[in-house]
């Protein structure tokens, strides 16, 4: 077994980190909004926070590095992944199939991927507009 290096630590503390903090926020929206609205906002604005930080380290460069490499780990697999909640996700979706609400649970399944899909391209493309002005 070998042993873990420095940029290794610190990466899995930046993730735990990001992870905290994203969850914190997740579970404020869901005390502000009702289920699934709070998930949906959650899984939303976890999309768009992944394309930023994607769109910014790329523009930027800053993913290669031992620094690059934690602050990138720490914001999409930590902060983004902990706003982000695609087991709460699922657990709703099985709630509305469950009561056979087909259509509410077709519509709330199409709508969350399609709107995070586009949100994380919005990232990278707001993202883009911001870095080149």
């Amino acid at each position: 077994m070998t042993a873990l290096s420095l940029n290794t630590l610190l990466i899995l503390a930046a993730v735990g980190l990001g992870a905290f903090l994203g969850g914190m926020l997740r579970y404020g929206l869901s005390r502000l909004m009702p289920s699934p609205t709070g998930t949906f906002a959650a899984n939303i604005l976890g999309s768009l926070a992944l394309g930023l930080t994607v769109g910014f380290f790329r523009l930027g460069g800053w993913e290669t590095g031992p620094w690059g490499s934690v602050a990138y780990m720490g914001l999409t697999g930590g902060f983004a992944g902990g706003l982000s909640t695609w087991s709460t996700f699922a657990r709703e979706l099985g709630d509305m199939l469950k009561t056979r609400h087909w259509g509410r649970a077709l519509r709330y399944a199409a709508i969350t991927v399609a709107i995070g899909i586009i949100a994380a391209w919005r990232g990278v493309i707001w993202a883009e507009r911001i870095w080149f002005g």
